[in-house]
């Protein structure tokens, strides 16, 4: 499986639960509802499988922001060092 989702601080996204055939079912989806069909522009899967994302998500989004902090201090040491030779 493939997932290529750009989000952005102004993507609206939107929960749903559901039970389908005694299964329970977690749905984000994004942009405007569509809740005419199941998985039509969403990530769906088992609670379970969904928490497991979110959390993920939630892990990457803190990598990404101590390597922003990592790379800002970096450039900020290495003007120093530069403005002092």
């Amino acid at each position: 499986m493939n997932i290529n989702l750009h989000l952005t601080d102004t993507t609206q996204l939107h929960a749903e639960g559901y039970v389908i055939d005694g299964r329970l079912f977690a749905e984000v989806r994004w942009g405007l509802p569509n809740p005419a069909r199941l998985g039509d522009g969403a990530l769906w899967g088992t609670p379970a499988a969904m928490r497991r994302l979110a959390a993920l998500a939630i892990q990457a989004a803190i990598q990404a922001e101590e390597e922003a902090a990592w790379q800002a201090r970096s450039a900020t040491a290495a003007a120093k060092r530069g403005r002092v030779a």
